[in-house]
């Protein structure tokens, strides 16, 4: 399949918009995963700011011009999210105020893995029509959305791109249903094994051993491109054709996961902005996020 050339954005516009989630992470730092049931002391504890949106423009933003639409609360914490994402280089003139609390994630790290649950609040304030007002004044090349915020507000970035002619990314995560004139304008989808495996209908007690090229030809029909990743494993992308696999630059010691998939996503959307092809694009992704697990998250 031929390659799409970068969208027009507009002249000073960005070249990435994120539509998507900001979030207060609590993080508690435990040395196994408790049982059901179990109550167990941590051994560390932290606040950050985060969310998939606001992490993917992070990652987005050290490449290319990048906006953050997003919703937080008319709060202190609000404000922080601003603030942190503006001394990061994204451009926050989209996230609007709401009077919920701004959002959290209560996140769980152990053996090199986490646990994660979203309280969504003021991300759920984030409508439709905002959506659809911020992207008609940001005019972006590449808009990049993923699902800790509502399905009317991910629809409408959705048929934004439609009408303007951007190229949508969609990363379904947390996965979901996803209406099928949504995803059949993913350019690409981008989901990890799991996510793959529920989009494509694959039962939970095949999709641990599912293999991503499978995933892949599944998925590509309803799509206009996919992108299957599987951490150190790489990435298979499909896009009308046999999957391709890219596999990791290199092999490097994971000392932390979390945050990779975001760093993948802001990276893919980036360089998709700028005119790289699909695969150019995911190699760029991949060795983005193998560099980010091979950091300890006080230095990131």
């Amino acid at each position: 399949m031929a390659e799409r050339a970068p969208a027009g954005g507009a002249a000073d516009g960005p070249a990435v918009a994120v539509v998507g989630s900001a979030n207060i992470d609590l993080i508690a730092t435990v040395e196994a995963a408790p049982a059901a049931g179990e109550t167990v002391l941590a051994t560390g504890y932290a606040e950050e700011i985060g969310g998939k949106g606001l992490n993917q423009a992070v990652a987005a933003a050290s490449s290319v011009p990048t906006a953050l639409v997003a919703a937080v609360g008319d709060d202190p914490e609000g404000e922080r999210v601003r603030a942190h994402a503006r001394a990061r280089g994204v451009d926050v003139r989209e996230v609007g105020g709401v009077s919920a609390r701004t959002g959290r994630a209560l996140i769980t790290l152990f053996d090199q893995d986490n646990v994660i649950v979203v309280a969504p609040l003021a991300n759920a304030g984030l409508t439709a029509p905002a959506v659809d007002a911020a992207l008609r004044r940001l005019r972006p090349a590449v808009v990049l959305t993923q699902f800790e915020i509502s399905e009317a507000a991910v629809r409408a970035a959705a048929l934004w791109c439609r009408r303007s002619g951007a190229r949508l990314l969609i990363n379904p995560s947390p996965v979901r249903r996803v209406a099928d004139e949504v995803l059949a304008l993913a350019d690409p989808l981008v989901v990890n094994l799991g996510e793959a495996a529920a989009l494509a209908g694959v039962g939970p007690g095949e999709a641990a051993g599912a293999d991503p090229a499978a995933l892949a030809g599944r998925l590509a029909p309803r799509v206009r491109s996919v992108v299957v990743t599987a951490g150190p494993g790489g990435a298979w992308v499909g896009d009308g054709g046999p999957a391709r696999h890219l596999p990791v630059p290199e092999r490097v010691e994971v000392v932390d996961s979390s945050g990779a998939g975001d760093a993948f996503a802001g990276r893919l959307a980036a360089a998709l902005a700028v005119g790289d092809g699909l695969d150019a694009a995911v190699r760029s992704a991949v060795a983005a996020a193998t560099r980010l697990v091979a950091t300890p998250r006080e230095r990131r």
